[in-house]
This record gives C-alpha cells, structure tokens and sequence, in this order.
C-alpha cells in the first residue's frame, strides 16, 4: 500500500468578490473579465499544459448563495486561454458552497479560512499532471463497516507481434 502525499496546488487564484451563476440575470461581461485580469495578474507564465487537471473552486456565502452545479461555467470559460489552454484538460471540477449562516467542518490553513469567511474573495485551486485522482470510491449501499482501501488501475500498452521475445 503506498501514502499518497498531501497534494498542494499548483495554482490557488484568489478571485475578489462572491462566484456568480451562469443562470444570473444580466450580462456577465464584467464578471469575466474581472476573473481573466485577476487570472493574468496571478499566473505566470504560458497556461497548464498537462492533460490532467483538477480544479477546486472554493466560496463562502451569507444569506442566499448561488447553487454551485452554476457557478463553476463562467469561471472556467474565463481561465481557458490564461490558466489551461482548454477545457478538455481538465479531469475533475469540484466545487464547494461553504454557508457561513450556518456551521461547517472544514480541514486547511486558518489563514485560506479567515479570507473566506469574509465572503469577499473565493478560491480557485488548480492541480496539475496528478497520477493519482483523489476520489472516494463508495455508493450509497456500501456497508459501513467496509474500510476504505487503495485501489489503482494499471493500464499497460497493449503487446504487438513486434514486441513479442523471439522464439
């Protein structure tokens, strides 16, 4: 069995104010555009260009949050182009709506705590060329005394007639 390391982002992009549904009301050019500046301003450097990226968009809200299965469209459209050169890299989007009406648990440095707890900023992790996909892989029937395990899937090259030893 192997521990797989505590994985750190390659990018974390603070983009200021609160994320905003693609269902809004109203033209979005300024969100967008807002998003690519503070994009531009925090990477450096030609886009991503691993064909294994994972991105984790981060918010905090009071009172009325946007649903998150909206938020994630205009944010990753604005980074295409600055922070990965197409959306077919990206392997995994999560995104998680932190309601801070209400009380939530939540691993990480105190300090990524403290500035969304302001709800005015959110986070944009991106991770790059992991092998691994952190995913827990249950279902609902999954019995509860069942403990979660490593499980990998090696896919080899398939074996030819030429790669074959000589006889």
């Amino acid at each position: 069995m192997r521990v797989l390391p505590d994985r750190r982002p390659r990018y974390s992009l603070w983009i200021k104010g609160r994320p905003r549904s693609d269902q809004a009301h109203g033209p979005a050019t300024r969100y967008v555009e807002g998003i690519q500046a503070e994009a531009r301003e925090q990477v450096q450097g030609p886009p991503l260009s691993s064909s294994t990226i994972d991105v984790e968009i981060i918010f905090g809200a009071r009172g009325t949050r946007p649903d998150v299965d909206n938020v994630s469209k205009l944010i990753l459209d604005a980074m295409r182009g600055i922070v990965y050169e197409d959306d077919k890299q990206l392997r995994a989007v999560k995104i998680v709506g932190l309601s801070l009406d209400q009380g939530f648990c939540a691993r990480g440095s105190p300090e990524v705590y403290k500035r969304l707890l302001s709800g005015k900023e959110f986070l944009v992790n991106l991770y790059e060329g992991e092998r691994e996909t952190d995913v827990y892989l249950v279902e609902a029937s999954t019995p509860e005394t069942e403990k979660p395990s490593a499980v990998m899937l090696v896919i080899g090259r398939p074996t030819t007639v030429a790669d074959s030893p000589a006889p």
